[in-house]
This record gives C-alpha cells, structure tokens and sequence, in this order.
C-alpha cells in the first residue's frame, strides 16, 4: 500500500507532461485520409487552372470564371479561418462538401450544363 502512495504523486506529476508531447489525434477527411494544408492548396490551384482554361477556351464567360474564382477564394478564407483554432471534424466536413460542390460548378458550367 505504502508502494502505490509513493508511486501516485509520480504519476500524477508526469501526466500534464507526457500529455504536451503528444500531438493530438489526426483528423481525417471525410475521404478516411489525414487532410493536409498542401494538398488542399494543391487543389485550389487545380479549380483555378480549370477556370482558367475554360476561360480559354470559351467554355465559360468571363463573369462566370470571375464568380468561380471568388467562390474558391471564400472557401480559402473560411479554411484559414476555420484553421486558426484547429480544424473541428464538422469545419473540415464542411469545407470537404464546398471544394466538392466547387468542383462539380465548374465541370459543369465547363461542360456547357450549366444553369442560367
């Protein structure tokens, strides 16, 4: 008995320690990967590309690329947004569903099914 009083105090002291070296637990996307801030960034330069080569080849008006490319751009600032405290399940979920509904506007709107 007397063992486990000594031992207790001990234990207690190096839990706050061991705890900080820790990382937290990995965050994965809605995919079952860990979601990382450069294939993200890779991918808003890929929508962009897009939009710019359906600018280019007259698959989009140049009002729709504009509106396109503010819709990726708010998407960025709400991840840097989202990001300062640490990306929650749901934040990351959310911004998952908009980069995907972004995708499929401009392949679509590229591919000439788009709505008025």
């Amino acid at each position: 008995m007397r063992r486990y009083l000594i031992l207790a105090p001990l234990l207690i002291v190096a839990a706050p320690a061991s705890a900080q070296i820790w990382p937290g637990p990995t965050l994965k996307g809605p995919s079952g990967g860990a979601m990382a801030r450069d294939f993200r960034t890779g991918e808003t330069a890929q929508m962009i590309s897009n939009i710019q080569k359906g600018r280019q080849g007259n698959q989009l008006t140049r009002r729709e690329a504009r509106q396109l490319k503010r819709e990726v751009r708010q998407v960025d600032v709400l991840e840097a947004r989202y990001a300062e405290g640490g990306l929650s399940p749901s934040e990351e979920a959310e911004l998952f569903v908009r980069r995907e509904a972004l995708r499929n506007d401009i392949a679509a709107k590229r591919s000439g099914q788009r709505k008025h």
